[in-house]
């Protein structure tokens, strides 16, 4: 009789693979990594936000400082650096995969610091300058975690890998936003961003027992003969690459004269053209980058075919890895950049406008933000979790077309609210709740999809190179989304997101017929 629960406890255990996950070095590992990628991004978006207008800075400049997050859009141009080049020191101690991360969380970390000694009320620019720092280093390590969690572990535990990266990830946000703002309330942002560095720089000590990838023993160079002159050649390194920034992006800083300079060349072409035709140039040329990766591809499958032989077409950073994912998927790598394009572009587009939503039913602003926090991100987590475990269980292919088909139902959810008349927060509990779980369900299994698809030769640029893919497309569009809704209303908005989703649904369904994502998945390249 006794043998009975726990033989039924053991089936529940390997069921949920509780013990695999809570077990494991490595899952440990990206939780503790994904917490240091989660905790700057808040601090130079709606952390900063709070404390320019606290200090009465205008809505407008506080609107330009957006553009510190296209670091994170344009990520895929340095990551070649970090599957090419070494960190001096930091890869010689901890290796390469380490070795970067270490460097960019303390960097992150020190950037944060930076910003803690600024005064926006009297010197915006230097704030631009921390912020523009944090976002660079915090992007660099964005890439070097991607890079890690590609390189470390099977195309079977990537899913679960993805789900507990995004619970670190979701933990590290909710320390900057009610950390910050409460240490804020405290005694002032000054001292909210010094205490959030600290904290980013204590979160380095992940990179000391993590294991590099394809290492039994992580402590293999923590001897001092090693670890002392690495130490300081790695700490040599950052402070001249921060000096290199800080300095260039000051006050008539060489970057900015540069910067400068660029902008008026952009100008001057400009002003070639007549002024009502400047709007027709810009969608023409959006168009022609929303194109670019499908028209590379299709030289390389046809005309340029020639070049996926050659070496030197692989020694280019970003088109030799653009070129080897070409390569390795054929003609089907069509279909891949057309799932990165679209998988998650129905929810980024209608994300933008579910805030003034709530704003013009009705719902208070209190109320609003209890549901958007602790219990949306709670059922994010839990999404993403069951995505991860619907995945190893059942299948990347199928979870995806899974993940497809809440994306569109719970947009859906989004356009019956519109229609209501009474702003009643169990409405806003019920779509936020089906709306997060699908978000956190599609996002892991996403991340795993691209993962899978990463050649771990280049892991940290290719990754970087989707998701940067992933970013782009959806940002452009979603900029889009305000314009849409004032046409035809939140209602017909919010289905015509629904319907953006029915292209990726489509592309998914084939790869699993075909069984192309079950074949990569097999594989571990």
């Amino acid at each position: 009789m006794s043998e009975a629960p726990t033989s039924s406890i053991q089936k529940l255990d390997e069921f949920f693979m509780i013990s695999d996950i809570l077990g494991s070095r490595k899952m440990a590992a990206m939780l503790g990594l994904g917490f240091s990628a989660g905790l700057p991004i808040m601090l130079v978006y709606q952390v900063l936000s709070a404390w320019l207008r606290d200090v009465g800075v205008s809505r407008t400049a506080i609107g330009f400082f957006v553009w510190v997050g296209f670091a994170y859009s344009l990520k895929f141009l340095w990551s070649p650096m970090v599957d090419r080049f070494p960190i001096p020191g930091f890869s010689k101690w901890l290796g390469n995969r380490r070795g970067w991360t270490l460097f960019c969380i303390l960097a992150t970390g020190l950037a944060m610091i930076a910003m803690s000694f600024q005064d926006p009320a009297t010197n915006l620019a230097n704030v631009a300058v921390c912020a523009v720092l944090i976002a660079l280093a915090s992007a660099t390590l964005d890439i070097c975690i991607d890079a890690w969690r590609v390189d470390s572990g099977k195309n079977e535990e990537q899913a679960m890998l993805s789900a507990v990266y995004l619970l670190g990830y979701r933990f590290g946000m909710i320390a900057a936003v009610s950390g910050g703002l409460f240490l804020a309330d405290y005694s002032g942002f000054n001292f909210a961003y010094f205490g959030l560095g600290i904290l980013a720089a204590i979160g380095a000590s992940t990179t000391l027992w993590a294991g590099e990838p394809g290492e039994d023993n992580p402590n293999a160079n923590l001897n001092p003969g090693v670890v002392v002159p690495a130490l300081f050649k790695g700490l040599t390194c950052l402070a001249l690459v921060s000096a290199f920034f800080y300095f260039g992006l000051k006050d008539n800083g060489y970057l900015r004269i540069l910067g400068g300079w660029i902008g008026s060349g952009f100008q001057g072409f400009m002003s070639l053209f007549p002024a009502g035709s400047h709007a027709i140039i810009g969608s023409s040329f959006l168009g022609f980058i929303l194109l670019l990766p499908f028209m590379v591809a299709a030289y390389f499958l046809t005309i340029g075919k020639n070049a996926l032989n050659s070496q030197a077409t692989f020694a280019v950073p970003i088109l030799g890895d653009f070129a080897d994912i070409v390569k390795r998927t054929g003609w089907m790598s069509l279909a891949v950049l057309a799932i990165v394009a679209t998988y998650r572009i129905s929810d980024t587009t209608m994300g933008v406008m579910a805030m003034p939503l709530y704003i013009d039913l009705g719902f208070d602003k209190s109320v609003i933000g209890s549901v958007k926090g602790v219990f949306g991100i709670t059922v994010m987590i839990f999404g993403a979790f069951l995505g991860g475990w619907m995945a190893t269980r059942y299948g990347l292919a199928k979870s995806m077309i899974v993940g497809a088909i809440l994306t569109i139902v719970t947009n859906l959810a989004f356009a019956w609210l519109a229609t209501i008349e009474e702003a009643r927060p169990i409405y806003l509990f019920a779509t936020i709740g089906a709306d997060n779980i699908a978000a956190g369900f599609a996002g892991s299994v996403f991340i795993a999809f691209m993962s899978i698809l990463t050649n771990r030769k280049f892991s940290a640029s290719q990754y970087a190179l989707f998701s940067s893919l992933f970013a782009f497309y959806g940002k452009s569009l979603a900029g889009f989304s305000g314009v849409l809704a004032d046409a035809i209303g939140y209602k017909s908005f919010f289905v015509v997101t629904a319907l953006f989703g029915i292209p990726a649904l489509i592309l998914v369904i084939f790869t699993w017929v075909t069984g192309f994502t079950d074949k990569f998945m097999a594989e571990d390249t």
